[in-house]
């Protein structure tokens, strides 16, 4: 569903949500939740790039040592 309302977005400058919707058969107030939802994705991807790069640090400073034996 994610990447049929990413679509509309992209293209509603051209074809308008209504028809996008329309011929994608999804809801209109399902992509306007998805929306509205986007600064909360952006912001946990970002909080989830920012524990990654915290992690490899980790590792590195441990001499890769750190965690587990394979």
């Amino acid at each position: 569903m994610t990447s049929r309302f990413r679509f509309i977005s992209t293209h509603r400058a051209t074809f308008g949500v209504k028809r996008l919707c329309r011929i994608l058969a999804v809801s209109r107030s399902g992509f306007h939740r998805w929306t509205a939802g986007e600064p909360a994705r952006w912001a946990r991807a970002a909080d989830e790039d920012a524990l990654a790069g915290q992690i490899t640090q980790v590792h590195a400073d441990s001499g890769g040592t750190y965690g587990s034996p394979g």
